[in-house]
């Protein structure tokens, strides 16, 4: 706004004098008025920042996404959208926004999960998250997601790479254990962010609560918001899917069961920070869910809310549950999926485990694996989390293929580095697949349809290989 006042030479009269305060007065006035319509403008085009954003669940038609606005205080009463369009073959914009539902944050940590529920197969999206009250709107930054391919029936499944890791710990030095830091530091996830997974899998002690958090449930959000804001964790969560389950540190404290009195509370934080599928199924609560991204179908198992202890001097004691024994065997019944991965934190083939594992929940866990067996399902193998080593082993089976099971830990605490001493007169191990340093698990997914191919790769903090093998889809019939 530009004003102009023209002013003669001529002395004023006194009779005009007024007419010229008069004027200067709607002069300063107007004067104010456009430095506080620049102002509103500024405040328009301030840049939304977060952590995050992370995809969960991204189906041929829909995702879910997850973001924190911590530079918005709750008390602001902002409503919070994400807006979005695709982007057609020839890479450029379709032009057709959408919007998401307004989401008013109202939780203190300002976590907000989206749904967009009218996506298309096979599409590349573009998106956005927005803020906005009144007049001041802060947008972010664009990010993309692609939804997943309808290939069955008319193509081969596509390529895939699916990264998966446990135990991260972020060093606090307020509330940690006096001595050496127990985190090795998080170059790993800036690795892993590097190589833009389609999947990422998070088995569990994802996050470790400490002393200071079991009975607050304001203390282990927190716990999450620390992990959550690392930089070196936001390339990572920006690309691809993710998909999580817990183990006993980022669910309570150390070994810990069943009797957990703040498992609610876990529970509750858990689906406010992961956007998976689902959380449990109706009168059965937990964290196991199902998700399957090309032909690979990912079975998330819950090795707490149901526990027993690990030593409960009883036949008959669980690690899953009866209810969630009964979902896992008809889900796998029903899946057509060509790799059927079975997820849990707790180890499941390991008899010289001396800690935590399926092994000491006798029935249970010989109960399901005789079944599996009976059953012949094709295309399953077993992944696990917990034991602070990576390590591929092999069970050989008198009728049908043998059971295969990946270990993959830790991404950043710290490692189990005399792991040999328990793995070195079991049999089940694979030559060269005990890894007693930071890694993660680097597994890729191809190969035409009737031919499939799943490469494994064991990686260290760099990204250099320290185990490599493939397993073919026949060898799993």
């Amino acid at each position: 706004m530009i004003l102009t006042l023209h002013f003669s030479n001529k002395s004023i009269p006194m009779n005009n004098l007024f007419t010229m305060r008069f004027h200067q007065t709607i002069f300063t006035l107007l004067f104010l008025f456009s430095l506080s319509a620049s102002a509103q403008v500024v405040k328009k085009n301030l840049l939304l920042e977060m952590n995050g954003p992370m995809a969960g669940s991204v189906t041929m038609k829909s995702a879910k996404i997850w973001a924190q606005l911590p530079q918005i205080q709750p008390t602001e009463k902002f409503q919070t959208f994400i807006e979005y369009e695709a982007i057609s073959n020839s890479s450029k914009l379709t032009k057709k926004i959408k919007s998401t539902k307004t989401v008013i944050l109202d939780a203190e940590k300002n976590n907000s999960i989206w749904e967009l529920s009218d996506l298309e197969p096979e599409t590349k999206y573009q998106y956005r998250v927005i803020a906005k009250k009144g007049s001041q709107v802060l947008s972010s930054k664009s990010y993309f997601f692609q939804t997943e391919t309808l290939w069955q029936w008319r193509k081969d499944p596509p390529s895939i790479r699916v990264l998966a890791s446990s135990c991260a710990y972020t060093n606090d030095a307020a509330e940690d254990r006096p001595g050496k830091p127990y985190g090795q530091g998080n170059q790993i996830f800036t690795t892993m962010g590097n190589l833009k997974p389609d999947v990422t899998l998070w088995m569990g002690d994802n996050i470790y609560l400490r002393e200071t958090d079991f009975d607050n449930s304001k203390a282990m959000a927190t716990r999450y918001d620390k992990w959550r804001s690392l930089s070196e964790l936001q390339a990572l969560m920006q690309s691809g899917s993710h998909i999580a389950t817990w183990d006993d540190h980022d669910y309570g404290a150390n070994d810990s069961n069943s009797s957990n009195p703040f498992k609610q509370v876990s529970l509750d934080l858990f689906k406010q920070y992961w956007p998976n599928p689902s959380f449990g199924v109706p009168d059965l609560p937990g964290v196991f869910t199902q998700y399957k991204s090309s032909d690979v179908e990912f079975f998330v198992l819950d090795d707490r809310w149901y526990r027993d202890g690990d030593h409960l001097e009883d036949d008959s004691k669980q690690m899953l549950g009866a209810g969630q024994v009964r979902w896992l065997k008809n889900a796998l019944l029903s899946s057509t999926a060509t790799w059927k991965l079975i997820v849990t934190g707790s180890q499941v083939l390991n008899l010289n485990n001396k800690y935590e594992g399926w092994h000491h929940f006798v029935k249970e866990s010989n109960e399901f694996q005789d079944w599996l067996e009976r059953q012949k399902v094709p295309g399953v193998i077993l992944m696990s989390g917990d034991r602070h080593f990576s390590v591929l082993l092999k069970k050989e089976r008198l009728n049908t293929y043998p059971l295969y099971e990946l270990t993959c830990s830790p991404s950043s605490a710290g490692a189990y580095t005399t792991a040999s001493k328990e793995t070195q007169n079991n049999l089940q191990v694979v030559k060269d697949s005990l890894v007693t340093t930071n890694n993660f698990c680097d597994l890729e997914f191809s190969g035409k349809r009737g031919d499939r191919q799943m490469r494994i790769q064991i990686k260290d903090q760099l990204g250099k290989s320290l185990f490599t093998t493939s397993i073919s889809e026949a060898e799993l019939k």
